[in-house]
């Protein structure tokens, strides 16, 4: 490591000699508190710790001591001691003494520590000369030089300490896609709507929060991709409005597909992880993007209107027409009707029976044996395997599956603290389950989520919701014969791989553990 320290001489300077250069002192704001205390104290005892200064050629110039330089002029003093640094010419070495010595002194905050570190990166020093002269790590000045770049209200909050440090990397994603929100989630957090901890551990429900209760004070429209929306809610053009109300379009479910559009147009805001979030989902700030994938939506709406309206004159134009010699044939009598009927119902049960059988012969050749299975495959079986037991399945997700939860610290009418877990409401549960299915990506994995929803519907310790809440599951074949009959005995084995001791104590009583057995 290099050292920038320069030789220093002790000396006593008239305080009209010192001249401050604009935008030097790194601490941004001043405590009158402190500043008339700092006088008092200047007043009474002279200063006790000299100034720092630079011998250039504009003269002696300030760069530690800024509060204790305008205590002196407010006291009265005419003279001051000074410690006369003398070294390399330039900015940066003096912007880099004066951060210094703010920092062993008296801690800066973060954006005060960025924009010092920004004058001296602008006077001419690399990050690296930067962070010898102060005593940081490279690093440490690039992460600092970062928060220049978030919005101003951002800024502010992170450096009156509303905004903490730690959720700094979530508030730069959100930043990255829609400025205006970064600074709303900021407002909350200081105003405390938003607790940091939501922030960091759970920012898609933060933002979902931030949605409700901000959007009157400035946050722009937040949209959930994918969910549904309701369209009164959305402040779209009066054309669009129109087409909407026309169409008979009231709301949009937004798919995967619009969000993989939103991502592609640069304005989705989503946390990803390391880990594999089945029902991530993301939000759209940007009315115009959301104005056009509407638009495309109703589209679709005024076209299949339109198919339909054909269809429905070509269906009316066949029955008004009548076929050659129609006219001229004599009108049938009633048995001459219904043995044409009869006729007409015996070929057509014929014709049932080849096609079915004709369809079975298929479906052997296709599917006895098939050589992979595909998705298509893996998704019907899944669906239907799913669609009498997806209430309990999504109860399932709400139980099992922690980043649906939100565990919040809530204080008594005795005062005493403890901590409550937040379920998500059913529909949000039932939702999470539609994207965590669509989002397998093998057949595989679609199966495998498939077993863990219906092992967390019919394992699933229900003790842990309140009463009203609870929704126990009848597991299928438990209690009635058919094809299910074998359902639990299925169930129980693949259960016994992953239940706790708790649930696995259970089953082990289980009057199906002799079968399980054999």
């Amino acid at each position: 490591m290099t050292s920038d320290t320069a030789p220093t001489t002790l000396a006593v300077l008239p305080i009209d000699a010192i001249s401050v250069r604009e935008g030097w002192n790194p601490r941004s704001g001043d405590d009158e508190v402190e500043h008339q205390a700092l006088t008092d104290s200047v007043r009474a005892q002279g200063i006790l710790q000299p100034l720092l200064i630079e011998r250039t050629d504009e003269g002696a110039v300030l760069l530690d001591g800024h509060r204790r330089l305008a205590a002196a002029r407010a006291a009265g003093i005419s003279d001051v001691p000074v410690i006369e640094r003398s070294g390399e010419d330039g900015e940066a070495p003096q912007l880099a003494a004066a951060l210094a010595a703010n920092m062993r002194r008296r801690g800066l905050d973060p954006i005060e520590e960025a924009r010092a570190y920004e004058r001296a990166a602008k006077a001419g020093w690399p990050q690296r000369r930067i962070a010898e002269a102060v005593g940081c790590s490279p690093r440490h000045v690039s992460q600092r030089l970062r928060l220049l770049r978030l919005p101003d209200g951002v800024q502010k909050a992170i450096g009156a300490g509303a905004l903490p440090l730690s959720v700094v990397p979530t508030v730069e994603t959100i930043a990255a896609a829609a400025p205006a929100v970064a600074d709303a989630l900021a407002a909350a957090l200081a105003t405390g709507t938003i607790t940091a901890a939501e922030v960091s551990d759970h920012p898609e429900s933060a933002l979902a929060e931030l949605a409700q209760t901000v959007n009157d004070e400035g946050c722009p429209r937040l949209v959930a991709v994918p969910g549904y929306q309701d369209l009164g809610a959305l402040a779209l053009p009066a054309d669009l409005a129109a087409r909407a109300e026309a169409a008979g379009v009231h709301g949009v479910s937004f798919s995967a597909d619009d969000m993989d559009a939103a991502r592609a147009f640069g304005c989705l805001i989503e946390f990803t992880s390391g880990e594999d979030r089945y029902w991530h989902r993301g939000f759209v700030a940007d009315a115009a993007w959301v104005a056009d994938r509407v638009g495309l939506h109703i589209e679709r709406a005024e076209e299949r209107t339109r198919e339909e309206a054909e269809r429905s004159a070509t269906m009316s134009a066949a029955d008004g027409q009548e076929g050659p010699g129609d006219a001229d044939r004599p009108s049938e009598s009633e048995e001459e009707r219904r043995r044409r009927e009869r006729q007409e119902a015996k070929e057509n049960r014929r014709a049932a029976h080849l096609a079915n059988l004709d369809l079975g012969r298929r479906a052997l050749l296709a599917y006895e044996e098939p050589a992979e299975i595909t998705m298509q495959m893996a998704k019907a079986v899944v669906l239907v395997a799913l669609h009498h037991q997806a209430q309990d399945a999504a109860q399932a997700l709400r139980l099992t599956h922690e980043r649906l939860q939100r565990t919040e610290t809530v204080t008594t009418k005795a005062g005493a603290t403890r901590e409550r877990v937040r379920y998500p409401e059913r529909h949000e549960a039932e939702a999470a389950l539609v994207e965590w299915i669509e989002g397998a990506r093998t057949p595989a994995q679609l199966i495998g989520r498939a077993v863990q929803a219906l092992v967390g519907a019919f394992y699933a310790d229900q003790e842990a919701l309140p009463q009203s809440e609870r929704r126990p599951a009848a597991m299928p074949g438990r209690y009635g014969g058919g094809i299910a009959a074998g359902l639990p005995t299925v169930m129980d084995g693949l259960a016994r791989e992953v239940l706790p001791e708790r649930l696995a104590a259970g089953l082990r009583e289980s009057p199906d553990v002799e079968a399980l057995a054999a």
